[in-house]
């Protein structure tokens, strides 16, 4: 019969537990999304016979032509979310928060959440009034400036900040279908669909800017160089026109030699403004064609059902655990009792 009781005790005292946990938890919210990267160039498939007979004979074709695939293998987006710059960029989003009217960025949040509120207050003059006293004799601590020392140096806030990103965003990629799946949780429900989809967001730029990077800056370099060019053509043709109209119907060896190197050079100048002007629009496109394309399986939505606490799971969690734990507990005694006596 004792032993019934203390089997029974441990249950409920396990249930209890449960029933905390349960009940005064703060609730916690996911959200989710999933994205298709672009597929990768097959450059071989698009060189048909010729880059298998090249295979065959133990010749890259691709790497030779410089083709490049259009994606990136997905296993370096969870090396993206875990970087710096973009952890950086996650924390200067606007976020709505329910406790502040206006959007304001997780960095200031942390910020706020450094203030003194009234509890410290109360704590500051009644526990902690000796630590109190002692820094008004001191006198108030000097605010410390960091230091520049050519790398990166984070303050107390930005690394609370940078945490609270590796703490909620979560990135998951599955190796077999290539499908990238986005979560966090958070005690806000509209705050985390929010921060999955900024995430997004940034995790497609980051991309984007990786991989059309090169065809970019060529595209800057050959603009900068059309613009010069389509300078020098406009001012050779107005030069040859206004001297071809000045001397017309004049006829003299001098005004031919003029006439012939003016022309010259709004023909010269003409050519490669139009090459210019050519290379310019196939740039254009090669930005476009090597600009990856991302396809949203699943959209993110703002949750409705908390993810956290699931209150049924651990109250039976709870109730067979105490069961096991006492069970466990009333063998560990009869097996205690049956070594003494057998001693």
């Amino acid at each position: 019969m004792e032993r019934a009781k203390n089997y029974l005790l441990q249950c409920w005292y396990l249930y209890f537990i449960g029933l905390l946990i349960a009940f005064l938890s703060k609730p916690k919210y996911e959200a989710y999304a999933t994205l298709l990267p672009s597929e990768e160039k097959d450059m071989m498939g698009q060189l048909g016979g010729l880059g298998a007979l090249a295979g065959m004979a133990g010749v890259d074709i691709g790497s030779m032509m410089g083709g490049q695939a259009s994606g990136i293998p997905a296993e370096i987006y969870p090396s993206v979310v875990e970087s710096y710059p973009f952890k950086k960029e996650m924390i200067n989003q606007k976020f709505h928060f329910e406790v502040y009217g206006e959007p304001i960025s997780i960095h200031e949040y942390a910020l706020q959440d450094t203030v003194e509120t009234t509890g410290d207050k109360i704590l500051k003059y009644t526990i902690k009034l000796p630590w109190t006293i002692k820094e008004a004799i001191q006198g108030e601590k000097e605010v410390l400036t960091l230091p520049e020392y050519g790398v990166l140096n984070l303050s107390e806030e930005e690394l609370i900040a940078l945490g609270s990103i590796e703490e909620v965003l979560v990135i998951d990629v599955d190796k077999k279908t290539g499908l990238i799946n986005v979560s966090a949780e958070a005690e806000e429900a509209v705050f985390v669909a929010q921060f999955v989809q900024k995430a997004i967001d940034l995790l497609q730029n980051y991309v984007i800017d990786y991989k059309t990077k090169q065809a970019r800056q060529n595209l800057e370099f050959i603009q900068e160089r059309y613009l010069e060019k389509e300078k020098e053509y406009l001012k050779a043709r107005e030069a040859f026109f206004e001297y071809k109209d000045k001397h017309r119907n004049m006829v003299s060896e001098r005004i031919n030699i003029e006439y012939e190197q003016l022309k010259d050079e709004f023909e010269i100048s003409g050519s490669i403004y139009k090459s210019l002007a050519s290379q310019l629009e196939q740039a254009k496109l090669t930005v476009k064609e090597e600009t990856p394309v991302f396809k949203v399986i699943e959209p993110v939505k703002v949750p409705i059902e908390k993810s956290w606490p699931k209150k049924s799971i651990i109250l039976v969690v709870s109730v067979f655990l105490g069961g096991f734990i006492g069970l466990g507990v009333i063998f560990g005694k009869l097996v205690w009792i049956s070594l003494k006596k057998n001693l």
